[in-house]
């Protein structure tokens, strides 16, 4: 499954590493075949596929099976936006410190945004 509450340094993704490789090939090159993929991220087919279902069952990814250089196949298309994954996690994140951690966050929220 894929993780809900990784946080980078520098930005925020919801993605392994091996993930954001395979979303962001995807993105750039929709509706690619696993072998596609997997030369393109310079990793395993086992490991791409797995990797795969993963992100269809997790919503980041929509598998097809279209008729590609004359025979059938699974293709693979992004179905959020580089920006909408970001926001799915953000928004995951503040719904858990709220609740968790309710009057805090409104009162962090107000002292640095409500000044």
């Amino acid at each position: 499954m894929v993780r809900e509450k990784r946080i980078e340094v520098d930005r925020i993704s919801p993605f392994s590493p091996l993930e954001r490789e395979i979303v962001q090939y995807i993105w750039e090159n929709p509706g690619s075949g696993v072998s596609e993929i997997s030369k393109g991220v310079s990793a395993p087919i086992s490991s791409v596929a797995a990797t795969l279902d993963r992100l269809v069952a997790s919503g980041y990814a929509l598998r097809k099976r279209e008729k590609k250089d004359g025979r059938y196949r699974f293709l693979y298309y992004p179905t959020v936006s580089p920006k909408e994954a970001e926001k799915r996690v953000v928004e995951k994140i503040l719904d858990t410190l709220m609740e968790k951690f309710g009057d805090l966050v409104i009162d962090y929220y107000h002292k640095k945004v409500l000044k």
